[in-house]
């Protein structure tokens, strides 16, 4: 469904007396995570009730003066919730408003930077900048002193991947003669359908990708059974004389990840969890490395079941060597944040 048919759908269902929710509700039921969220649904139907009858965007001309509004503030923030490594582009394509606009929202507005294609807060704080020295400081002793070992560190998170691929502006660009028109870039549209995957790898490779079915979310009890059971299932198959005491498990600070329901279980299997810092996916293997290396490298899939596939294809074709130096890279990360006083680095690579 394109912007005007998805606008006239809300126009027609809300003369017809539906509530934004029953709409919204409508739209969820029929195109579960890829529908378009409740803020815009409510927008429009305000629009159409203050006597606006086009469906069509407001001029370009006049968004750069009302596009840094409350709303559209709040907008940008529920879109980088979902989707972190979501792009400028992308949010100027959803919400109709300027790519500078965007940019405003996030960075002047929500106090976000982007750290290894993800949103991140624009400036840590003293303290969080002193937890991920404490926090690196201590994850490196161990390492070192060889209480760790990098083979026994499972690391993993959540990403969004689309179906299909675009390639990035600066790289689509080609010469043409004059008078030549250059060939069209499809910009990605708010309805294309995207996978939730979950992946976790260790230095010899991946462990566990799960693929989210459609509409579902990761909470903590889903996160528990379908992915960490899964995952401590695998881990036990592919190192039959491992015993739990060996494995430390690395994933984000997300919600479901730290919540009690989580923590009790890896207590129970006596998976020690390797702590990470807030807001720091500069630390985090997936985000610094192996998601934007899938991204750049999959194609154009038709259906989650094609994509996924692929996906395995790819994580099963990365060399050793690949995920070991990942690990190893991730070591010298945790000695940069220290030498940068526990600010971001990234510049320095």
């Amino acid at each position: 469904m394109d912007k005007l048919c998805l606008r006239s759908y809300i126009k027609t269902r809300w003369l017809l007396g539906l509530t934004a929710t029953q709409i919204y509700n409508e739209l969820t039921t029929a195109y579960g995570q890829d529908a378009v969220s409740y803020r815009t649904v409510a927008r429009w139907i305000e629009r159409f009730s203050n006597e606006r009858e086009g469906l069509e965007d407001n001029p370009r001309s006049g968004r750069p003066l009302s596009a840094i509004t409350q709303r559209n503030i709040d907008e940008v923030k529920d879109l980088v919730n979902d989707d972190p490594h979501i792009t400028i582009d992308y949010i100027a394509d959803i919400l109709d408003i300027s790519h500078g606009s965007v940019d405003t929202n996030l960075k002047q507005h929500l106090g976000l930077r982007k750290i290894t294609s993800k949103w991140v807060p624009h400036k840590l704080t003293k303290e969080q900048r002193q937890l991920r020295i404490d926090i690196c400081t201590e994850n490196l002793k161990k390492l070192e002193r060889g209480a760790w070992r990098l083979c026994d560190i499972v690391t993993g998170d959540e990403t969004w991947i689309y179906h299909r691929k675009i390639i990035p502006k600066e790289q689509s660009k080609v010469w043409v003669a004059k008078g030549e028109s250059p060939p069209t870039q499809v910009r990605r549209q708010h309805f294309e359908r995207k996978t939730m995957f979950v992946i976790f790898f260790m230095t010899n490779g991946p462990l566990l990708i799960h693929v989210l079915p459609s509409g579902a979310s990761v909470n903590a009890i889903y996160y528990r059974d379908e992915c960490l059971k899964e995952l401590i299932k695998n881990l036990y198959k592919k190192r039959p004389s491992s015993t739990a005491n060996h494995i430390k498990l690395h994933h984000d600070n997300a919600r479901p990840h730290m919540n009690n329901i989580v923590f009790n279980y890896l207590q129970e299997e006596k998976i020690k969890v390797m702590a990470h810092p807030p807001y720091s996916p500069d630390l985090a293997p997936s985000d610094f490395w192996l998601f934007n290396y899938l991204k750049r490298s999959l194609d154009t899939c038709q259906d989650a079941t094609s994509l996924a596939k692929m996906l395995s294809r790819e994580l099963l074709s990365i060399p050793i060597h690949e995920y070991q130096k990942t690990f190893q890279k991730w070591i010298e990360r945790m000695k940069l944040c220290i030498e940068h006083h526990g600010d971001y680095f990234e510049h320095l690579l």
